[in-house]
């Protein structure tokens, strides 16, 4: 227990925390700045409908389950920052435990605002997929792609609280390490 309460480890570790949090908020800008606008530069409904469908199948597999690991390690750094004798070091987890407290926002976030429309791109996807080949997908396709883009374009919007959030937890975990 005792090396779990030294100065150096908790500072690499709050460190450590720093650094991920940062690291989520730059994986989301990028996603806001490259990705969607990549997705977007197609002609094709279905080609868009395909490829945000594979971004959001890769967010859900490594952004979720990473965010999950951040949790648990900020939630396991507030404590014992909380819990350590020197009033220096222990002054500290405020910090973290706001960080902590605002990065968890962004799971009720994500449910109300996002998912939902990553739930109709996706089921638009499908409806296009079953439209019969040809001509009648190539229609569909047309008449759709507004709509498509509108989504995007919202789901954009919607994506700018996974950045700002996850940048206002390392901004107060950059103040922890500090002061």
């Amino acid at each position: 227990m005792d090396t779990l309460f030294s100065s150096t480890f908790l500072k690499v570790f709050a460190a450590f925390n720093t650094i991920y949090l940062a690291a989520l908020a730059g994986a989301a800008y990028g996603m806001y700045i490259f990705s969607i606008p990549i997705v977007k530069n197609s002609n094709s409904s279905l080609t868009m409908l395909r490829q945000f469908h594979q971004l959001i199948t890769l967010g859900a597999r490594y952004m979720q389950g990473s965010s999950r690991i951040q949790g648990i390690s900020l939630a396991l750094l507030t404590y014992l920052l909380y819990s350590h004798p020197d009033e220096e070091i222990s002054g500290r987890w405020k910090w973290f435990g706001a960080a902590l407290v605002l990065g968890a926002q962004v799971a009720w976030y994500e449910v109300v605002f996002v998912f939902p429309t990553n739930d109709r791109l996706v089921e638009m996807e499908g409806e296009l997929k079953n439209v019969s080949g040809g001509e009648d997908r190539e229609n569909r396709d047309r008449e759709i792609m507004g709509e498509v883009l509108r989504l995007l374009d919202q789901w954009r919007r919607w994506h700018v609280g996974r950045i700002v959030v996850p940048l206002v937890c390392t901004c107060f975990a950059v103040c922890g390490l500090i002061f």
